[in-house]
């Protein structure tokens, strides 16, 4: 068989569990979009007031440096208050897919999913990444600007590792509900091969057959036209999922990459330092040479007065003798 992404079942996120972050009432796995209140995602959302996550007090540098860093950091908190109130509203919109009845109905709210997934996609890789990218040459060093450059990255990230929880919870959920629902078309069918057909589904003949072998053709064709759909939520949610990696991987590389120039940085100056020192070492030897070279210079002019003088005296000698006879 070919490549199957959902081989583990991990359970059905949108579940009756009293742990489980996406059910709507203990009750009713499936029952009506809980309120914004009780989503555990609006309660525990760090960027859902902006008080949660104000910027620590510190001395900010005047001019007008120092404010245009500040008003970055501003715009980047709200673009990330954006972000999770998008969040908020893809999964208020994918509870309602999961409660859906047709296919038609699935629909209806597959394009509203699309328009708020690409709305996420957006905010992120456009707004976001960019602007966070260019924070982080913005720091000139200052550690209080590169802290909460580094916090605001955190809280990209867990906004980003959010989104792909949201979303892999949906794409159980659907893949469950598919083989709830192809066993209910065929009632014989175990569970591992509802779940393989489900993940076959995109295959128009096993389609055919699964319609083939149902007992009521009207309503099979009807739950597995949803079926269908649910399939293509799935694999729309893989894919999702590749490019939030791919974007926390980019995330990661940012903060490699601003190490690198500083380890290129040290390099430097580890660098000039040594030639600083080697500098240092030959101006001394110079001077050493120079010393030596004076004291030679001093030792030979004495001894050449010393030859002078003793020429001279015997010159003078030599003289004196010659008349004294």
């Amino acid at each position: 068989m070919s490549y199957n992404p959902y081989a583990t079942d991990t359970g059905n996120p949108y579940a009756a569990d009293d742990g489980n972050p996406y059910a709507v009432e203990p009750t009713n796995p499936y029952g009506a979009p809980a309120d914004t209140n009780n989503n555990q995602y609006a309660s525990n959302n760090p960027y859902a007031n902006d008080e949660s996550y104000e910027m620590n007090n510190v001395s900010q540098p005047g001019g007008a440096n120092g404010d245009d860093f500040f008003t970055k950091i501003q715009v980047l908190k709200d673009d990330l208050n954006d972000y999770n109130g998008l969040i908020n509203q893809l999964e208020r919109l994918q509870v309602s897919a999961l409660n859906a009845v047709s296919a038609e109905e699935l629909d209806a709210i597959k394009a509203q999913i699309d328009s708020a997934t690409s709305n996420l996609r957006s905010t992120q890789s456009l707004e976001i990444k960019p602007k966070l990218e260019d924070l982080f040459t913005s720091c000139g060093g200052d550690k209080d600007k590169e802290q909460q450059t580094e916090n605001i990255r955190n809280q990209f990230r867990n906004a980003i590792q959010r989104f792909a929880k949201v979303d892999d919870g949906y794409r159980q959920s659907n893949q469950n509900k598919a083989i709830e629902q192809y066993q209910i078309v065929n009632p014989d069918a175990t569970y591992n091969e509802a779940r393989q057909f489900v993940d076959q589904i995109g295959d128009q003949q096993v389609f055919d057959e699964a319609i083939a072998m149902a007992n009521r053709k009207g309503e099979a064709i009807a739950v597995l036209d949803e079926v269908k759909a649910r399939h293509q939520e799935v694999l729309r949610a893989v894919q999702l999922t590749a490019e939030l990696n791919e974007l926390l991987n980019d995330l990661q590389e940012l903060v490699f990459q601003q190490e690198e120039v500083i380890d290129s940085a040290n390099q430097h100056i580890d660098l000039a330092q040594g030639q600083l020192e080697r500098g240092d070492a030959n101006v001394i030897k110079a001077r050493d040479h120079a010393k030596k070279g004076r004291k030679w210079r001093w030792i030979l002019f004495w001894v050449c007065v010393v030859l002078i003088c003793a020429i001279v005296g015997a010159v003078v000698g030599g003289v004196v003798g010659s008349r004294n006879n």
